[in-house]
């Protein structure tokens, strides 16, 4: 999610993944790009690896950018005629106890509201190092951090696609209080991530490594506690335990522990149980929805492929147990 950084411990998080899309760069960074004419104005188109196709389905069911580009209609349902066009908001409270609004940025290809005046450059510098075109500081709701990890390749295709997407003048409004501080969070540290335990001989090692791939971008960020303001604690990768709020004055919520710890997280749950909780965004045995946060409607991470399904549940299956918790969500 496009939006401006606010430093501090944050009560945050959405995998959500949401929603859109991962890091550390200030704004005088080379990465951060100064031109800032129309795609047409002459400048090479630098995402050229991978497809608009790839690119729709990162953005609608890996990474989920809808859930927080996408506002709900009055019947809880994402709106389709503002698809990825912003101002859904979100409330957090910053270390110092100001409550702070954030507000999704306009995805489409407007002019001006959207990304149409942005370089491809400047769409990779935000996604993937949390720098605007105006070389603010994202706020890191946005899981910048963790995008940092995305292959070239789907980072262009994610570039291509939302150039594809149909302009929408939706004017979304300035986060509240404003702020324009530097840096930007910290990248995570890919070498951090655990591996699937398998060994590198076992027929589902290679199925447990792609999910590794897939579970960093779409589930670490919301799935592991925070060592300090807006730093994971890659010891208890996935183990739950991160606190957010997304409404003012609500409860807070904790994520859950998706490793496979009898105890504290999930370890009585076969890979066959974790996709079908993906794929139903219900939880084994009990059939309760998951967390309201959690992206996995139907029409989020419920239809990711079967094959990205699995490896990401043979990835957790076979992850090292971390005893967090338990947590639930109110």
């Amino acid at each position: 999610m496009l939006t401006k950084h606010i430093t501090g411990a944050l009560i945050v998080a959405l995998a959500l993944s949401g929603a859109a899309a991962a890091c550390s760069s200030s704004s005088s960074g080379a990465n951060a790009q100064a031109d800032a004419g129309p795609p047409d104005s002459g400048r090479v188109p630098t995402a050229t690896t991978g497809t608009i196709e790839r690119g729709q389905y990162l953005v609608d069911h890996v990474l989920v950018c809808g859930v927080c580009h996408t506002p709900n209609g009055k019947d809880g349902k994402p709106d389709m005629t503002l698809y990825l066009a912003g101002s859904r908001s979100y409330d957090f409270t910053d270390k110092d106890g100001t409550i702070v609004t954030v507000n999704a940025e306009n995805l489409t290809s407007h002019n001006p509201e959207g990304l149409f005046t942005w370089s491809d450059e400047q769409i990779r510098t935000a996604l993937t190092q949390g720098v605007d075109d105006e070389h603010v500081s994202l706020y890191p709701i946005m899981p910048y951090p963790e995008y940092n990890l995305l292959t070239r390749t789907d980072v262009d295709s994610i570039i291509q696609y939302l150039r594809s997407v149909a302009p929408n003048p939706n004017v979304v409004a300035a986060d509240y209080p404003y702020s324009d501080q530097n840096p930007s969070a910290p990248p995570v540290d890919g070498t951090k991530i655990p591996h699937t335990t398998l060994p590198a001989s076992d027929p589902g090692f290679a199925a447990a490594e792609r999910g590794r791939y897939l579970a960093t971008v779409a589930c670490l960020n919301c799935h592991t506690p925070q060592l300090g303001a807006d730093v994971p604690d890659l010891t208890k990768a996935f183990a739950g335990g991160k606190k957010y709020t997304f409404i003012r004055g609500a409860k807070e919520n904790t994520s859950v522990n998706i490793t496979p710890d009898m105890t504290t997280g999930i370890g009585a749950w076969s890979i066959a149980d974790i996709v079908a909780s993906l794929k139903t965004d219900t939880e084994k045995g009990t059939g309760r929805t998951l967390c309201s946060t959690h992206p996995g409607q139907a029409d989020y991470l419920g239809k990711m492929t079967d094959g990205d399904m699995t490896d990401i549940a043979t990835y957790l299956h076979t992850l090292a147990p971390v005893m967090n918790g338990p947590f639930k969500c109110e």
